[in-house]
């Protein structure tokens, strides 16, 4: 369900937010995708959108997002010491700083209704653009022009509790008088799944989705005008967020979203013997070479093995055995290595005394790597078998050798 924040009818006056003083984006360069990640699991991914008609605004949006997400985390710790949002970071030279991307709709901003629909029209062209990860979600800054009966609406946001991905819209040329950091903080929240069906203190049909026990909780349904500086994270801490444990809806200080301030981190290093990639279903681990990460300890990450265009996958080691996905929970330093070989082999095959050596499938000089092969050593009339050298081993007739990479073996024959 996507859940609307408007404004109250009596707004208060516009509160100079720490955006008038802040030192606004440190990054540079406007680009239509997401970059490459630095920061490790679930995280939230900024976008600044325009539609196909208006200037582009990426300048002044970036740094009013980058105020507000410094402003909300600001808020947050105040409110709550032990945790806050995990938002995506990218390296620009070697600085780490907020990663926004840009994004222009190829609807003219008169094809954008209010509410619901311009929602909808957001997320759909968002994810048809690459931006539906399902462990991001999305604080989207749109500034285009909203329909005249539409001006009091100042955001929208849906996502679910345990999985991405989530969008909370903040509608820039709406709402003169509330500061964007609370538009983007309410809607956040609706991303990150409060509040959730079935908490007994929601509001009451139309504004279900939101609490009305407080008028200064952050999701009260109506926006006053009033700094996010005096607004409250879950008045009560009984509907959405730091919830005693016997309660059994969501609480969102516990979801995937989260970052643990303080928590131990863990290192998981990743390397590689062959030619190939391991991605990750969490941002972050994914690399092409020799490479490490930091997570929060305890955090729980499937890693795949992707083989180049002249390899295969063979197996992993380390913390994994096998050939499946990799999964590892870091309570402590991890390390895997990928393993790839060559996806055909070379096959030398000799023998010493007379007799023959029978391939199954048939003898070639190369064979297709990881395919099941059988030898059979044949004496000549009057010899005998001896034995194996090399790949294979042992003096049983049938070798079956492994096949992931060159195979070299030798029948010994000897005189009966």
């Amino acid at each position: 369900m996507r859940r609307l924040l408007r404004l109250a009818v009596a707004a208060a006056a516009l509160w100079l937010a720490p955006g008038a003083v802040a030192s606004g984006w440190c990054g540079s360069g406007e680009t239509s995708v997401d970059r490459a990640d630095v920061v490790t699991g679930a995280q939230v991914h900024a976008i600044v959108v325009d539609p196909a008609d208006s200037a582009d605004t990426f300048v002044a949006d970036a740094n009013r997002l980058a105020d507000d997400v410094a402003s909300m985390l600001s808020w947050w710790q105040s409110q709550d010491p032990t945790h806050v949002p995990r938002f995506d970071l990218a390296d620009f030279g070697g600085r780490r700083c907020l990663d926004i991307s840009y994004v222009r709709l190829p609807q003219p901003a008169a094809q954008i209704a209010g509410g619901d629909e311009a929602f909808t029209v957001l997320r759909d062209d968002l994810i048809a653009q690459g931006f539906a990860h399902p462990f991001k979600d999305y604080l989207v800054y749109y500034d285009g022009p909203v329909p005249a009966g539409e001006t009091d609406l100042c955001g929208v946001g849906a996502g679910d509790y345990d999985q991405g991905p989530g969008y909370a819209a903040v509608l820039l040329q709406a709402c003169t008088g509330v500061p964007t950091d609370t538009v983007a903080t309410h809607e956040l929240l609706h991303a990150f799944g409060a509040v959730a069906p079935g908490d007994p203190g929601q509001c009451p049909p139309p504004n279900a989705g939101h609490v009305c026990d407080d008028d200064h909780d952050v999701l009260y349904p109506y926006a006053s005008g009033d700094p996010l500086s005096s607004l409250v994270l879950d008045s009560g801490h009984d509907d959405y967020y730091g919830m005693p444990a016997a309660d059994t809806w969501p609480d969102i200080q516990d979801s995937l979203w989260m970052h643990a301030v303080g928590a131990p981190q863990e290192t998981l290093a990743v390397a590689f013997s062959g030619s190939g990639s391991v991605v990750s279903d969490l941002p972050g681990a994914s690399c092409r070479s020799t490479c490490s990460s930091t997570w929060d300890q305890g955090s729980t990450v499937t890693l795949a093995a992707v083989a180049g265009t002249r390899t295969r996958f063979v197996r992993w080691s380390g913390a994994c055995t096998g050939s499946a996905d990799c999964t590892v929970t870091l309570d402590a330093p991890t390390s895997v290595t990928a393993v790839f070989g060559p996806t055909r082999i070379a096959l030398r095959l000799t023998t010493r005394g007379r007799g023959v050596v029978e391939c199954t499938p048939r003898c070639a000089r190369s064979f297709p790597a990881g395919d099941p092969l059988t030898l059979r050593a044949v004496p000549a009339h009057g010899w005998r078998f001896a034995g194996w050298s090399g790949a294979c081993s042992g003096r049983a007739v049938v070798c079956r050798p492994a096949t992931d990479f060159a195979v070299s073996a030798r029948a010994s024959f000897v005189r009966r």
